[in-house]
């Protein structure tokens, strides 16, 4: 996925990418050492506005992944729907003086490109990575897992008995606070 900047005519442009996921070949890594599963197609509303060197790309990525839910261990699907902008500017030969060190565009949230071309799969990859949930969950209501028998307590109840949670603070339910 790459743009050449002499398409942005008048300063501004917008496409549509449809992709399969043979494009992000990271995401199929991902998927296959168990981690989210994205659905085909994997689609992608851009806007460039450029202003002299520096090009500005409005994202709108809509996607279905497949995930686990970090309480029941059920695989699930949702969509996702997220915006971000993302700012490329011109790859920038690195100086330094005695005294000072300049920071490069990466170190800034910049994204460097060369030869007016901007490269758009990488980092776009990054930001379908980051929409994904860390500890996503099935449901609000979800119940999980009985940490006795593992039974799902979404499905089913069980008989476990559960031990109070060591708490230090538990003295407290005793006093009665209403007296004083």
């Amino acid at each position: 996925m790459r743009l050449e900047l002499k398409h942005i005519k008048g300063g501004a442009l917008e496409q549509e990418y449809s992709c399969s996921l043979m494009e992000f070949p990271d995401l199929i890594e991902i998927a296959e050492d168990g981690g989210p599963k994205f659905s085909e197609p994997l689609v992608f509303h851009l806007r460039f506005q450029r202003s002299g060197q520096f090009v500005e790309v409005d994202v709108r990525l809509d996607a279905v992944v497949d995930l686990q839910c970090g309480r029941c261990l059920q695989r699930f699907e949702r969509s996702l729907s997220e915006s971000f902008a993302l700012t490329f500017v011109p790859q920038l030969k690195q100086c330094e003086t005695e005294d000072e060190v300049e920071l490069e565009a990466d170190e800034l949230g910049l994204i460097p490109y060369e030869d007016e071309i901007l490269e758009l799969q990488e980092a776009l990859q990054e930001q379908l990575l980051m929409a994904v949930p860390i500890s996503p969950l099935c449901k609000t209501s979800c119940q999980g897992l009985c940490p006795v028998c593992g039974t799902n307590l979404n499905a089913e109840k069980c008989d476990c008995v559960r031990k109070p949670f060591n708490n230090k603070f538990v003295v407290l339910d005793k006093i009665d606070f209403k007296k004083s």
